[in-house]
Parts: structure tokens; sequence; C-alpha cells
């Protein structure tokens, strides 16, 4: 009976365990552009936690993620030029407890073939969204059982604000060692 209880108490850790997994990851980066900020986003199948399986497809993707009533940036206008054809049909708006600029599908998800698959697209919104700022949630079919994921995205900086961070650090640098001579 013991044995039994222990396999039935595993078995239910294993499932809780492979619903929070989330062998997906978000980056992206901003750049202002007058009164507005021009997003970049990149999806990418990366499996960090080495969860992904083969035929996993993913059926909605919010970005923006408030899990809240409003999304920091509900304004987002994608170029349509960037739109991530093929996995999504259309760029709506979630309600309810997820909320954001939502990609949705009609007939098929996104089913990544190889690690490394990548999906980009930009956009732009008057808001500026910072490092832990940018939320994102999922929706994926595992065995037709769907999982909400939630996660953060991560900000990348810029070429042109590493240099200047580079710049500021190699200045700070070399005035330490003046004083120290």
């Amino acid at each position: 009976m013991r044995l039994v209880k222990g396999l039935v108490a595993a078995a239910g850790m294993a499932v809780a365990a492979s619903s929070f997994a989330h062998p997906l990851h978000m980056t992206y980066s901003v750049t202002p552009n007058g009164g507005m900020f021009d997003y970049q986003f990149a999806l990418t199948l990366d499996n960090h936690d080495n969860s992904w399986v083969s035929g996993m497809r993913w059926g909605w993707l919010i970005f923006g993620d408030a899990q809240s009533s409003n999304s920091p940036i509900s304004d987002f206008v994608i170029d349509n030029s960037s739109f991530p054809v093929g996995p999504w049909t259309s760029l709506g708006s979630s309600s309810g407890y997820h909320n954001g600029p939502t990609f949705q599908f009609v007939l098929d998800c996104w089913q990544p073939t190889f690690v490394g698959e990548t999906l980009t697209w930009s956009g732009s919104s008057a808001t500026f969204l910072d490092q832990g700022k940018m939320l994102w949630s999922s929706i994926y079919s595992d065995n037709g059982t769907p999982i909400i994921e939630f996660e953060t995205a991560d900000l990348v900086p810029e070429p042109a604000t590493m240099l200047g961070l580079g710049i500021a650090a190699f200045t700070l640098l070399k005035a330490r060692k003046r004083r120290q001579r």
C-alpha cells in the first residue's frame, strides 16, 4: 500500500512538474523612436529545461501580459511585414486574467521541429517596458490537455547601449587607476 501511495504521489509530482515545463524563451529589444518605442521580439525553442518533446504545439501567444484587466502595451501596433505567418493567423487581444496583444490561431498551432527554431516580429507602442516588466504567456496542448504557461521576457540591450555601457566602464576604470597613482 505504501508503494502504491508513493507511486501515486510521484506521478502527481511529475504531472505538476510537467505542467510548469517551459522550453520556450522570449527576448525583446526596445529602441526609442520619437514619442514611441519600437519593439523587436524573438520567441525561441531553446529547451533550457529539457521539457520539449517533438510534437508539442503552442496555440495562443500573449505578450505584454498583465495578468490583470489591462496590458501595459495594449496600444501595440505590429509591423505587418514581420508577422510570424504560419503558426498564427491574426493578432488580437485577450481578455480575462491574461491580457495583452495576442497571436491567435484558427486552424493550426505552432509546432516547432527543432531546438533553436525562432519566431520574430516587431512593432511599436507608446509604453516602454524595462527588464522584468515584459510578461508573456502561451497556451500549449500536450496530448490534448491545454496548459497555460507564464514567463518574463528578457530585455536584450541594443548594441549602441552596450557600447555606451562599455565606454562608461572603461572611463571609470581609467579614472580609478589615475586616483590610485
